[in-house]
């Protein structure tokens, strides 16, 4: 990984986590959780075979899931998210590996990540135990080599000097060096946010959801910092004269000793105008006209540009109602947000692929399930295109005028085969209804 490739990931980790110059707003976090939304709203995966070894890897990848759906916009924030397996008892558990505590080492011909660092850390006392452990698939001889490496330090930013696995609660189990013959595939899966790498284009490293806008993010966060001053200078205040508050009987000449209204202590704002003084200016309203109006147009034109600039339609995170107008804009917008996500589901699917591969070899290995074909089945949906429900209301109208049969509509509203549709449908009746020529 290159130096600007770990710039470029501190820096999306940084404000990722509301820190540097992006925090007023919190929109990393929220494009990136609106992006691993869309991406696993309508999602169906399981196991397509019906037999012991799909029964158990699909209990496995259940699971995986489960936690990978609290996970996926960590993986989104940062352009991409290791899956590295790993036999527990009877069971196959899998780490979910950030961007910045991995580095790939070595890709193929089609950009696949096929060797890699993974990193594990340890705090015992004021000691830290760094893990690194190598993972290397060589295709030509179709072996797979892990090495587990162990370092001791007492600084947080160093690994400091090599010790024994077996000096840290835990490790003591690890291998230094274990090789599996006759692997197909490296035995970890990597998701990557499938966008191209402008920060460097030689890399075939990952690049976080919104990399092309970091800027206009920051823009956006200056933009809400002058729309909260302005309400700040803005507020309503009373300026009067000092001589115009009761003073404590104890010290008339401190200032802290004035008496104010009670709860009003932000609204009076005290002056010593003077014996002279005129007695008009002695009292004076600080009420000034709020300029919101014109500010929160800038910003809502600054976040319709961070929507174009990774991929959302217009509306998902600026003001809906100042954007599209007609069906063929919405549908432009929404067509740009779909092509997106979609090829995010699709990288998402190769690395599950990857994974249930994994997890085939090594339940295999550990004799931990029959033999048995596996085949992983994705079913995404369509709904960041399609409205369902207009889509229905749509179908059921020609269903009702006899332009399309019942099965076909039950077979859209239900997920099922046209086939298993048929089942569905009740017996006709002389008494009318959807099904019966009668309509409603």
């Amino acid at each position: 990984m290159s130096t600007r490739m770990q710039t470029a990931l501190e820096k999306w980790q940084t404000i990722y986590e509301i820190g540097d110059d992006c925090g007023a707003l919190g929109l990393p976090a929220g494009i990136a959780s609106e992006f691993a939304r869309l991406m696993l709203a309508e999602s169906d995966i399981h196991m397509e075979e019906s037999n012991g070894r799909t029964e158990f890897l699909g209990k496995q990848i259940d699971s995986f899931l489960a936690k990978f759906s609290e996970k996926a916009e960590v993986a989104c924030a940062l352009g991409s998210m290791a899956f590295k397996p790993y036999v527990s008892g009877d069971e196959i558990l899998v780490d979910m590996v950030r961007a910045d505590r991995y580095v790939p080492t070595a890709f193929d011909t089609n950009g696949d990540v096929t060797a890699a660092v993974f990193m594990a850390r340890k705090t015992v006392g004021k000691v830290y135990y760094t893990r690194l452990e190598f993972h290397s698939w060589d295709a030509a001889a179709k072996s797979y080599t892990v090495e587990n490496q162990a370092y001791r330090s007492i600084g947080v930013d160093s690994l400091g000097v090599s010790c024994d696995l077996s000096d840290v609660e835990g490790w003591e189990q690890l291998q230094p060096h274990q090789e599996i013959e006759n692997v197909s595939a490296p035995l970890f899966a990597v998701f990557r946010v499938p966008a191209s790498n402008r920060v460097d284009m030689d890399s075939a490293v990952g690049v976080s959801v919104y990399a092309n806008a970091v800027d206009l993010i920051q823009q956006a966060d200056e933009q809400w910092r002058k729309i909260t001053w302005e309400y700040d200078a803005s507020e309503m205040a009373v300026d009067a004269s000092v001589d115009l508050f009761d003073f404590s009987a104890a010290d008339k000449k401190a200032e802290k000793r004035l008496t104010l209204p009670k709860g009003k202590k932000r609204l009076f704002r005290k002056y010593d105008f003077g014996e002279n003084a005129d007695i008009t200016k002695m009292m004076q309203v600080y009420a000034p006209a709020i300029r919101d109006t014109s500010l929160f147009n800038g910003l809502n034109h600054i976040l319709q540009r961070i929507e174009f600039n990774v991929g959302l339609a217009y509306g998902t995170i600026s003001e809906p109602q100042d954007v599209e107008k007609t069906a063929e804009e919405i549908r432009t917008s929404k067509q740009r947000s779909y092509v997106h996500v979609s090829a995010m589901q699709k990288a998402l699917e190769h690395a599950l692929r990857q994974l249930v591969y994994a997890m085939d070899v090594y339940a295999t290995l550990y004799r931990l399930a029959p033999q048995g074909t596996c085949t992983l089945a994705c079913n995404w949906g369509d709904s960041v295109l399609e409205d369902t429900d207009k889509e229905f209301q749509r179908r059921l109208q020609m269903c009702n005028a006899k332009l399309l049969k019942p099965e076909y509509l039950i077979s859209y509203a239900m997920g099922c085969t046209v086939e298993d549709a048929a089942e569905y449908i009740p017996e006709q009746t002389d008494d009318g209804g959807l099904f019966s020529g009668g309509g409603f």
